[in-house]
């Protein structure tokens, strides 16, 4: 019984001396793959506009330019309804393109929102950010995209500052989150298959370690969260260098939002686990809507809900927005190339209880 504790207490010593070693040796190989990600969906069958004609009706394509300059494309469809309630800026996936919120926004135009959606930088019709490589990830330079958004919207209708509900889609999603944090001109978001990047990193580092250590150092796997955190936090560092990008963290903007959320997911997600997203959920000290579609992968909740998504979303939305006489559209005033960006990366603060469910 005495030489089972003292092999036992040798591993642990063992471990944790091996930890370091496994901290700068396999942090490289974390890196790769965090950036490679061959595994990760690839957009959503290169979504296109002919895919939805009707959805398309008085669209107006636009360009404008983000705080450091790059030109990003956008399409904006304005409501059918009388009354204009406020605009929803669609952020979507990655490796997707703009033509993605008419999968996804179905129903919203004609209740008496206007839909702008964007293609963030090194996507779609936008320019791309000479030195930067995009990521599975969502990093600083998709924060300044969306805020270029943000201000678009807002200088194109004044109306609209307090009257903006960002709606992303995974990466998109996390994106918009980390916005939504810090942004006052936000009312409420929709994160449809967000990917809480901790959680993710810490998940993949777990599930695919085995591939790349030795047998000997297989143990490894069943250490706690906190090693595995600081090998991500080390590969991020080393993707920062080489991408031009420095990934966000989501937990602390979970930790610092206090706009109405929805939260949908799909539980067959095999890219984002649903456990992730509801780990992700306990660290907000506010209660967001959290819809959890049965059958439903990863950025495939809306083809798999149907109307009754569409339904939703809409209910959801116009619950947090109030309803206003349409404003006279004005022309947009050109965005400054040389305007600072907003930090989109927020402070921590406390931790909620159990998620509740959407109705």
């Amino acid at each position: 019984m005495v030489l089972l504790l003292w092999c036992i207490l040798a591993s642990g010593i063992l471990l944790l001396l091996l930890a370091p070693l496994l901290w700068f040796v396999y942090g490289p190989v974390v890196a790769r793959r965090f950036v490679e990600m061959p595994w990760f969906p690839s957009g959503l069958s290169a979504t296109t506009a002919d895919d939805y004609p009707g959805g398309i009706f008085d669209a107006e394509e636009v360009a404008f330019a983000a705080a450091d300059g790059v030109s990003l494309a956008g399409t904006y469809l304005p409501t059918t309804a009388a009354e204009r309630k406020g605009v929803v800026i669609f952020c979507h996936e990655f490796r997707g393109s703009r033509w993605t919120a008419l999968e996804f926004t179905g129903g919203l135009r004609n209740d008496g929102f206007d839909i702008f959606a964007f293609d963030f930088r090194n996507h779609g019709d936008s320019a791309v950010k000479a030195g930067y490589r995009p990521l599975p990830w969502a990093t600083t330079w998709e924060t300044v995209d969306v805020q270029a958004a943000i201000d678009y919207c807002c200088q194109r209708n004044a109306a609209f500052s307090g009257k903006v509900v960002l709606f992303g889609l995974s990466r998109g999603a996390a994106t918009a989150l980390c916005v939504a944090a810090t942004e006052p001109r936000v009312r409420a978001a929709v994160l449809d298959s967000v990917v809480p990047t901790e959680e993710v990193q810490v998940y993949l580092i777990r599930r695919f370690m085995h591939l790349y250590l030795p047998r000997v150092l297989k143990p490894l796997s069943q250490l706690p969260d906190r090693p595995f955190r600081w090998l991500a936090f080390w590969a991020n560092h080393i993707i920062r260098r080489s991408h031009g990008g420095a990934i966000l963290g989501m937990t602390r903007a979970a930790q610092r939002v206090r706009k109405p959320l929805l939260l949908i997911h799909g539980c067959r997600d095999g890219f984002v686990p649903l456990a992730t997203v509801c780990s992700l959920r306990r660290q907000m000290r506010i209660r967001p809507k959290v819809w959890v579609i049965p059958q439903a992968r990863h950025n495939q909740t809306a083809r798999e809900a149907g109307d009754d998504y569409h339904r939703r979303v809409v209910r959801f939305v116009g619950r947090h927005l109030e309803t206003q006489p349409a404003p006279a559209l004005v022309e947009p005033e050109p965005i400054r190339a040389d305007a600072a960006p907003t930090p989109a990366v927020p402070t921590p603060a406390g931790r909620p209880a159990a998620i509740p469910v959407a109705s």
